[in-house]
């Protein structure tokens, strides 16, 4: 004789009672017995018992005849009641969630492979569903920012300002309508002291050109253009935007994964600081240096004016911050200077 506990229930009823039975294989029977009241609810045959099929660990179903129903929490005890032996070692596996570890798994290592073989084309998209909106709130953000924490309004006369402001007009013009068109450009100036003579492109068209710039090589048109074509160039490629997306790789696949880059665009927007301390690859630099000499030389001016300005920092010798992550003085002048 053996002796299970559990929750009974009344036929066709959702009254529930704590049940006792009691179960005897030798003489293949089955005592249903109220605890509280001692009275024996049903008395069956072992084999009119139906055990449910297992699901997960929640508690099992025991089918008495007349729709008497018992549920048994502990898989031990269901096991009394005649459960197969195929389905205790499904209930093993089922409890274990093995497909459940499989699908995870699968998911983690799906999403490495696609990060690490995957990211250029992860980037690409979430670039393409950049809204020109997103990109003017980054260039406003991260102008808000510069402007709190290292700049000042810019110091150059009317005339210095309008003299480059001319060959940025002439470049401009060398930039193809559907860009044009497809955002605004526009040309700033601000006294940066830590920045040194340095330009920077930020995503949605705003050139950023400092004072010490604009006094250090506002003589030479030819250096101006060159410096103004390159950072152009940052624009027109989305450089900031992937250089963006690629240090926040792993964020923006979840984002993607989730069917959402709302949020995450969002919140880059705001945080306006996180572009001000990105720097450009290499590859970008060199890319952005061969567009910015085209533009230059359609324009009128001589592209090559560039190498002039990286020979002027390398002879300086300057270690400005903007410079650690860019190709070599002697490697970028090389190229410009070799360039067709």
């Amino acid at each position: 004789m053996q002796t299970v506990q559990g929750i009974g229930f009344y036929p066709g009823s959702s009254r529930r009672f704590d049940a006792k039975v009691t179960l005897s294989h030798a003489a293949d029977t089955l005592e249903l017995v109220d605890i509280a009241t001692g009275k024996v609810m049903l008395i069956c045959a072992l084999s009119a018992v139906r055990v449910d099929k297992a699901a997960g660990s929640g508690p099992r179903q025991i089918y008495l005849p007349d729709n008497w129903l018992i549920q048994i929490d502990d898989p031990a005890d269901v096991a009394l009641f005649g459960e197969a032996d195929s389905n205790r070692i499904l209930r093993f596996f089922e409890d274990m969630q093995p497909r459940m570890i499989a699908v995870v798994a699968g998911a983690v290592l799906a999403t490495w492979l696609v990060w690490k073989h995957g990211l250029t084309l992860i980037v690409a998209v979430a670039v393409y569903m950049t809204p020109e909106t997103i990109r003017d709130a980054m260039d406003r953000g991260t102008l808000q920012s510069i402007d709190f924490l290292m700049a000042e309004p810019s110091a150059l006369t009317t005339s210095d300002q309008e003299d480059v402001r001319a060959i940025f007009d002439a470049i401009l013009a060398q930039v193809p309508k559907r860009e044009l068109d497809s955002r605004a450009f526009e040309l700033l100036f601000r006294d940066v002291p830590d920045m040194g003579p340095n330009a920077f492109a930020l995503p949605g068209g705003t050139i950023v050109v400092t004072d010490q710039l604009a006094t250090d090589f506002g003589q030479d048109a030819d250096v101006i253009a060159g410096i103004l074509g390159h950072e152009l160039a940052h624009t027109l490629q989305d450089h900031g935007l992937k250089q963006l997306y690629r240090s926040l790789s792993v964020y923006v696949l979840l984002a993607m994964i989730a069917g959402d880059l709302g949020p995450v665009l969002e919140d880059i927007a705001l945080e306006g600081q996180l572009l001000v301390r990105l720097s450009f690859s290499r590859n970008h630099e060199a890319e952005a240096d061969k567009i910015g000499v085209r533009l230059a030389s359609e324009a009128g001016f001589d592209g090559k004016g560039l190498a002039r300005f990286f020979q002027a920092l390398e002879a300086e010798q300057l270690d400005l911050p903007w410079l650690s992550s860019h190709p070599s003085f002697e490697s970028r002048i090389e190229a410009i200077t070799s360039q067709d």
